[in-house]
């Protein structure tokens, strides 16, 4: 006679950590929104989860953008750390923070906010600042030489070589006579 298969993957075992990390990626706003009960739940299980979460572009938030809402303020109640990504060169450091925090000592959720802006090409955000554009009068000038400087500010050392170096982290192992 064969024994029934376990009713849990091999790799799991109670109170051991894997090493792994869970991650999620979810559109702004209500995207962020259902995503609320998971991260307790993964909180509340000491489980290692990267939550990505989509946001408005940088210069429309607080501003009534679509799906624009508090979404850092939330998740700092529910989160280890909750970041928000604000240039495009500080996406991988970002990302980088945000998984050792969620690893180290107690493990836990992180979320890290992305807006589109930093997200999306250099020549599509130029294209949606309106940068072709021939500006009218002083106000017009004023307002494209702002905004020329806000995506110098965005893309400003994006590509810059980064550190790729594996993270050093220490994860407890709980010895057989724990488990």
């Amino acid at each position: 006679a064969r024994s029934a298969p376990p009713l849990l993957p091999r790799w799991w075992h109670p109170g051991v950590p894997s090493g792994r990390i869970g991650v999620a990626a979810v559109t702004a706003g209500p995207g962020v929104t259902n995503a609320v009960t998971a991260v307790k739940n993964a909180h509340m299980a000491e489980s290692p989860l990267l939550l990505l979460g989509g946001a408005a572009a940088s210069l429309q938030k607080g501003r009534g953008a679509l799906q624009d809402i508090p979404q850092v303020p939330l998740f700092r109640t529910l989160c280890k750390s909750a970041l928000s990504v604000r240039a495009v060169r500080d996406i991988v450091p970002t990302l980088r923070r945000a998984i050792a925090t969620a690893m180290e000592g107690t493990p836990g959720p992180v979320f890290v906010e992305l807006p589109i802006d930093v997200l999306y090409p250099f020549h599509v955000v130029q294209k949606e600042l309106g940068g072709s554009k021939t500006p009218r009068g002083l106000r017009g000038k004023l307002v494209q030489w702002y905004l020329r400087n806000y995506l110098c500010d965005l893309f400003a050392g994006a590509w810059e070589p980064r550190e790729l170096n594996p993270l050093g982290l220490s994860i407890p192992r709980a010895t057989p006579q724990q488990v």
